[in-house]
This record gives C-alpha cells, structure tokens and sequence, in this order.
C-alpha cells in the first residue's frame, strides 16, 4: 500500500494511525508495520508513525526510541494513550526530554478524545523538538490560534477535519490529514493544492471528498475504505480488527459501487 500511495504523489506517509487500528495490534505488529513502512517508501517520501506505547512515560519513551530506529521521519506522540489524561503538555516535554528522535503530536480521538489548548501548543512549539502535529478539534477559532502559536517553529500543524479544511488551508495550516486522503488522495491533493488549482476545481474536488466522507462512515469504516481501495487495484482484503466480517455486508459494497459510478470515481 505505501506503494501505491508514492505513486499518487502524497506529500508523506502517516502510518500506524487510527484507520490502521493501531490499538488493536501487538507491539510486534506495530514496530513491523512502521519498519515496512520505510522500506517501501524509500526516502521517496517522509513516513512518520504512532510510537508511544507502553503504560509509563519511561516505558513510552523506550518505544519512541525503537520506533525511531527504524527510520521514521518523526516519532508520533497520540495524546489518547499517554499514561495520563491530565498535563498533557508537561508529558509531551518529558517525553521530548528522554528521547532525542524528532516527535509529533496526534490528538487520536480513541479511546478518549484529549486536545491541547494552544497555550499548550505554544509551550511545546518553541522547544523545536516538535515538528508535526494532526490536530483534531474540530473548531476553527483554537485551531487558528494554534497555528499562530506555531508560527516560525519547526512545528508543522495539518488538519484533520474535512469539514473545515478550506477555512484551515485559508489560514496557512500546513495540509490535510484525514480520512479520505486514504481512499482519495488525488482528489485531497487539488483541494490542498491552492496555487496548482483554480479555485473552481478545488470547490469540487472537496464536494466530492465530502460525500466520499459520509459514505465511507456510513458502511462500515474502515472495511469500506478497503473496499475502495480494492476498486482501484492495489491488492488487499476488507478484513478489520473492528468490524467484524460479517457486518460488511453486499449490500455495503453494492452501495460503495453505486457511489463510485455515481461520482464517476
């Protein structure tokens, strides 16, 4: 798959994100994946992946360090799985201070939705030990702040809301980091794109992400996501550690079918 993903021209590859079903693998799994990640890409493209795992900070530490081993361009920090839910900033410095790989932050919204403020963005911004960020709360009014804070630090803010991501893009975030990316990066990068593209094709390259959205959540993600990936040829199967196989139904493909033609997709 980062194949194919190379070939569509992306700016960078995150692995081991939520669609990944990162919290459902074994850290085997997981140091596997991030480690294949890089070899099929080949310094093509920048891979960056999810890497605190454990149930301590010293225990996360250790694992950013591994993970970082096998050549990531940054070791992702998801705040939902820091030891704890409180301090979020003053964990990411100490995690910062017992590693010494490039780091990010990812506000991964399982198994509890935990955001940074943009004080806190801020105070970890100027370390310049942060350099990526997939921000995930959804309001444009702290997300713009955040990107202020940001601003002349090596930190790299993208959005991962497409219901905003024009407003965001309009603010100078630095790229989308979504659902659809997955399925359509085509079609993100003209919506991301603002000096390759008029204006007219970005509003419909993101119409059609958008619908993309609601019917990849309405059957089943990410087993439909799969699923319009095997439309399109890479190979895989629609097998998932959370959706049980028997709940992607024909009725789910007929209906990712009738909308691939639809849109002429």
């Amino acid at each position: 798959m980062a194949s194919f993903y190379v070939s569509a021209g992306v700016s960078g590859l995150f692995a081991l994100g939520t669609s990944s079903e990162f919290l459902t693998l074994e850290d085997s799994e997981r140091f596997l994946l991030g480690q294949r990640a890089v070899e099929v890409c080949k310094g093509r493209i920048p891979v960056v992946a999810v890497g605190n795992f454990g149930s301590t900070l010293e225990e996360q530490a250790a694992s950013i360090t591994r993970m970082s081993e096998h050549g990531v361009a940054a070791v992702i920090v998801a705040t939902s799985i820091l030891p704890s839910a409180d301090d979020l900033d003053g964990q990411l410095l100490r995690l910062a201070e017992l590693t010494t790989a490039p780091l990010g932050i990812y506000e991964c919204p399982v198994p509890e939705h935990r955001v940074l403020s943009p004080q806190q963005v801020r105070r970890l911004a100027v370390t310049g030990r942060f350099v990526f960020m997939k921000d995930t709360c959804r309001d444009m009014v702290p997300f713009a702040a955040k990107l202020a804070f940001a601003e002349g630090t090596a930190l790299k803010i993208f959005q991962a809301n497409l219901r905003i991501l024009l407003l965001s893009l309009e603010a100078a975030c630095h790229g989308f980091c979504g659902v659809v990316p997955i399925v359509a990066p085509e079609l993100s990068q003209q919506v991301c794109d603002v000096d390759g593209f008029d204006a007219d094709t970005r509003q419909r390259a993101y119409e059609k992400l958008m619908r993309m959205q609601d019917v990849l959540t309405a059957h089943r993600y990410p087993a439909s996501a799969k699923y319009m990936l095997q439309r399109r040829g890479p190979h895989l199967t629609t097998r998932c550690r959370i959706v049980p196989p028997e709940s992607f139904s024909q009725e789910d493909r007929e209906a990712l079918d009738r909308f691939l033609q639809e849109q002429n997709l």
